[in-house]
């Protein structure tokens, strides 16, 4: 006796079943079909799998902001732009390797210092690149990611995305019989990999400070208040400089513009020395002064007056910017306001007389100079 029903494949078949010697003959092949479809499978899901898209390999990002460089290094931006030129962040916090980027301020120029280390050994260098700018923190973080960008490029090791990274298929065992529907239906459980914990590495220690250099300054000055009218004349700087501090002593002569003072005429000229301690950041510095020195009259007519010389003396403040123009040389304006304690006065010859002469002059309370000029830094 035999049966006949159909079943669905990949065409409409039917299969037929018979009593006796022609059902034991059928077992063989199916067998055989059931392995060709699991090896049909098995290559299907290996080319699916197949050549994925590659990354860089990962690592891990450390900025160390050195002397002068404290307010830059925004780490968020460096890996931001970074991730931008790749089309892909390569930055991990437990990859074992350490892309260790040095932000230090060298005089009025902001550098950064990139070096790839495989471990945490300070022998074991892939790669190092440097790179400055006088332009700010900003456009040094840029120029440092291109630079980064075009050094991952170059690198031969490459590795899938971490979506990607899976462990290879273990190899099928041979094909069983067909199992039930409800049983080839559960699916096996995925295996995640375990990515080893790596211990987080100390802080890089910090750079030694930059030895100190000279200073050297000349420039044109215009005052106020310590002569009649303005006066015109230049100032000569020399000190030391760091890159968030200075110390110099400037000499300063001034020459008044105006020559008559309550109808006669007089020449007068002002001679100081200054001590100046100022604080840069960036483009901009402050500065706090002491300044001494003397204001001399010359009358023009000496036999209704003679010539006199007063001490003054006085403290006060400034601010001004400075603009690099090369690694020595860069300019700068400044306008400062000095309170003078002791001030400097001109009066007329008093004669055998008991009636004192009357004063024609005496120096502001309050003195005040701007200058522009340029320094030559060794």
């Amino acid at each position: 006796m035999s049966c006949t029903r159909p079943r669905h494949g990949l065409g409409a078949r039917h299969a037929r079943c018979a009593a006796g010697s022609t059902r034991g003959a059928g077992r063989p092949a199916r067998a055989a079909v059931a392995a060709a479809m699991a090896t049909t499978v098995l290559l299907c899901v290996a080319a699916a799998r197949a050549a994925p898209e590659l990354r860089p390999a990962a690592m891990r990002l450390e900025v160390v902001r050195g002397p002068g460089a404290q307010a830059c290094g925004d780490e968020a931006f460096l890996r931001a732009e970074v991730a931008r030129g790749l089309g892909a962040d390569p930055f991990q916090d437990d990859a074992p390797r350490v892309l260790t980027v040095t932000i230090a301020q060298a005089g009025p120029e902001l550098t950064a210092s990139m070096a790839l280390r495989g471990s945490e050994s300070a022998g074991d260098t892939i790669w190092a690149e440097g790179f400055g700018t006088r332009n700010g923190c900003e456009a040094l973080l840029s120029g440092a990611a291109l630079a980064i960008v075009a050094q991952i490029l170059n690198m031969p090791e490459r590795a899938p995305p971490p979506s990607e990274a899976s462990p290879e298929p273990e190899p099928s065992a041979p094909p069983s019989p067909p199992l039930s529907r409800a049983r080839r239906a559960a699916p096996e459980p995925v295996r995640r990999a375990e990515h080893p914990k790596v211990p987080t590495p100390p802080e890089a220690a910090p750079s030694p400070p930059e030895p100190l250099r000279l200073e050297a300054g000349l420039g044109a000055t215009l005052g106020l208040g310590t002569t009649p009218g303005p006066a015109t004349g230049m100032t000569l700087a020399f000190g030391v400089r760091r890159p968030a501090w200075s110390i110099a002593v400037e000499g300063r002569g001034l020459i008044s513009l105006v020559q008559e003072v309550e109808g006669t005429m007089v020449d007068t000229t002002s001679f100081t020395t200054a001590t100046v301690a100022c604080y840069h950041h960036l483009l901009l510095f402050g500065c706090g002064l002491a300044t001494i020195g003397t204001v001399r009259f010359t009358p023009h007519a000496p036999w209704t007056m003679r010539r006199r010389s007063d001490a003054i003396f006085g403290f006060g403040a400034r601010l001004g910017a400075e603009w690099p123009l090369s690694r020595t040389w860069s300019a700068r304006g400044y306008a400062e306001a000095t309170w003078i304690v002791e001030d400097a006065a001109l009066m007329r010859m008093s004669y055998d007389t008991a009636t004192p002469a009357p004063l024609f002059w005496s120096s502001s309370p309050l003195g005040t100079a701007v200058g522009l000029g340029v320094t030559a830094t060794y």
